[in-house]
């Protein structure tokens, strides 16, 4: 039967339909009486993405002390950062401390849905996976805000994925350049030990198998079935807590009063490739490029394997922050990516009860967590 649940579920994700979303995250924020201001910016290969600031806070609307910004992680969006309420949330919290906060939003999330060269319902739009997010993205990205604000650097926050294009992406010393401090909730560059459902089923799978079964498209919860999640969380929280624990893993710190508000928010799209690379990085245990196959990687790369990413090329200011009780950045895996960075992590903290999404979701991150944050970033 859990087999039978698992296959049901993955399909469900995988069979999306490409949509263009509304921006409630502007309006979450804006409800709460913060500023909210939307940007677009366009990436070198065509990708509008959607960034939104909130400039000051409620509490402190005078000078700011610095430029902080936030990256989601896998199938999320901006959204995540502000599930909570204003005294439970990173943005609020750190508007309220006298910091420009911006929270970024990667190619085909459900915001940045817009390509200058492709339709959305187009493969070609579809043909991304991480690669793309910390080689073009997160440039992008950190590039406009720094020349909006006016400011050299600018603090790196990414959960999740967020960590994984931003240990890719730093290697490059341009990239790096632009942030004094990384700091990485959920750190990822290797998930061998991973225990999360979707990684580990795709994993087990060839990946042309992948796609000539499912095409290269959306990955997302059908429209149709987003809708009723929510109404089906009221009655049962449990099957959104399992929608969760499927691609992060379990948590056993989640406001269960809120669940059904959660699942108007999350999950958001991605790229059937970008979970296929992914799922590679389960059955290859290394932290590399997407692999096309022999042929394909010969095309693209110049040799028949995926180049790995050098992460002793990583050298800015790193703290990690981990969870002992996390499925997708498992102890084991960030022992692993620790040992490779190019310099000794600024700060670590570990939370034992701790999972993947726990980071923004916990109501006690206030307490455990951002703290400890707020002190880094002031230094």
């Amino acid at each position: 039967m859990k087999v039978l649940c698992t296959v049901v579920v993955v399909v469900a994700l995988l069979v999306g339909i490409a949509h263009a979303a509304s921006l409630p995250v502007v309006d979450i924020i804006q409800g709460y009486g913060y500023p909210a201001d939307t940007f677009s910016v366009a990436t070198p290969d065509g990708y509008n993405l959607i960034l939104i600031r909130v400039p000051y806070g409620v509490k402190n609307t005078g000078p700011r002390k610095g430029v902080v910004f936030l990256q989601h992680g896998v199938t999320d969006n901006a959204n995540g950062w502000v599930v909570n309420n204003p005294t439970q949330s990173l943005p609020f919290i750190l508007a309220d401390a006298g910091y420009d906060v911006w929270l970024g939003n990667n190619r085909g999330n459900g915001y940045s849905m817009t390509n200058n060269l492709y339709p959305t319902d187009s493969a070609k739009f579809w043909e991304f996976s991480f690669d793309e997010m910390g080689e073009f993205d997160l440039p992008t990205q950190l590039s406009f805000v720094t020349k909006t604000t006016g400011v050299a650097q600018v603090t790196y926050v990414g959960h999740s994925q967020g960590t994984v294009q931003g240990f890719a992406g730093f290697a490059n010393e341009t990239t790096a350049s632009m942030v004094n401090l990384f700091i990485a909730m959920a750190p990822i560059a290797f998930i061998f030990h991973e225990r999360a459902q979707i990684p580990r089923v795709l994993s087990v799978l060839h990946t042309a198998v992948i796609l000539e079964l499912l095409g290269n498209q959306e990955f997302f919860l059908p429209n149709v079935l987003h809708k009723l999640l929510p109404h089906a969380c009221t009655l049962a929280p449990r099957m959104c807590d399992f929608m969760i624990e499927f691609i992060s893993g379990p948590s056993h710190n989640l406001n269960q009063s809120r669940i059904a508000y959660y699942a108007t928010l999350e999950p958001n799209p991605t790229s059937i490739i970008n979970m296929v690379h992914w799922s590679q990085l389960v059955a290859a245990n290394k932290f590399q490029k997407f692999d096309y196959g022999s042929s394909g990687n010969m095309k693209r790369y110049g040799q028949t394997t995926p180049p790995e990413y050098n992460l002793g090329k990583v050298t800015l200011p790193v703290a990690l922050y981990t969870g002992s009780n996390d499925y997708l950045a498992d102890p084991e895996d960030v022992a692993v990516l620790k040992e490779q960075l190019g310099r000794k992590p600024v700060f670590e903290l570990n939370e034992d009860s701790y999972a993947h999404v726990d980071f923004l979701y916990s109501p006690d991150a206030k307490d455990l967590i951002y703290p400890s944050v707020l002190t880094l970033i002031q230094k």
